[in-house]
């Protein structure tokens, strides 16, 4: 029998805090490398623990209790609302995918960042804020430094003139070097192709990357991701800024057969 590990709890105790929640999903695909028996055996001890309690609007999903934040301390966040779930659980797969890469020196949610102006001001290098991203995270460069980069999760499509106003502020987040843009649809990414497709952005290079959010691949990062014309994968497009090896997630035997069956709970948690 293979020997309990604490630090399972720990990393979903600790992602609980920062994001507001934590779905079946992430917590199988991303914190919890075993067979699917092992999974919900940890999952089950998360409530067991009493550090979490199930989320009203659905049993996949737990948030923290009472008893999880005093053993927290003051560091975590209210808990999210069921309507944003589905939208933060798609930015949080990109950034795990990321962070168990190693990849991340450091990120800030919206919710931080919305908490702190001063460090807004800094970080996305602004004089006005008009938008604060969903997800801003440092990239490391081998070598030494960072790489500035933006995370945009699209799920509806909203007006014309809410993606003008988003392109808008972009154009003067002077820190922020790579935007990226997880869309839902064909109808939202050539609004957004065209709100960033002035010689203004061109000129200072604010072109943003788009990929569709449902065709996202945490395991190889083989999915297609287009800046104007040029379309690239993931992979390679991460290989380019960082000048690192970008290697396989490895997932344990049990994960790939049961690939389907977290795609239908990811469905499950958004309806």
């Amino acid at each position: 029998m293979r020997p309990w590990r604490d630090d399972i709890i720990q990393e979903a105790c600790e992602f609980a805090a920062r994001w507001g929640f934590l779905t079946q999903s992430l917590f199988f695909e991303f914190m919890c490398p075993m067979s699917r028996a092992h999974k919900f055996r940890y999952w089950n001890s998360l409530l067991e623990s009493g550090k979490f309690i199930r989320s009203k609007s659905s049993d996949k999903i737990l948030i923290l209790s009472a008893k999880g934040r005093n053993i927290l301390g003051g560091n975590a966040r209210p808990a999210r609302q069921s309507i944003y779930i589905a939208h933060d659980s798609v930015a949080a797969r990109v950034i795990l995918s990321l962070t168990k890469r190693d990849l991340i020196s450091k990120y800030w949610l919206e919710d931080e960042l919305m908490r702190n102006p001063i460090e807004t001001y800094s970080v996305l290098g602004c004089e006005q804020v008009l938008k604060i991203p969903d997800v801003v995270f440092d990239l490391k460069i081998n070598g030494g430094g960072t790489v500035r980069c933006s995370l945009e999760v699209e799920k509806t499509t909203k007006p014309i003139a809410r993606y003008a106003k988003i392109a808008l502020a972009y154009l003067g987040y002077q820190k922020v070097n790579v935007m990226l843009f997880a869309v839902d649809n064909t109808a939202a990414e050539n609004i957004l192709r065209r709100s960033f497709s002035s010689k203004a952005f061109v000129d200072k290079q604010k072109v943003p990357g788009l990929f569709n959010l449902n065709e996202f691949k945490p395991d190889d990062l083989e999915t297609n991701i287009r800046f104007n014309d040029q379309e690239l994968t993931f992979k390679n497009m991460l290989s380019l800024l960082t000048k690192l090896e970008i290697k396989r997630l490895k997932f344990s035997r049990d994960d790939k057969k049961t690939a389907v069956s977290l795609k239908i709970e990811r469905n499950q948690e958004a309806a």
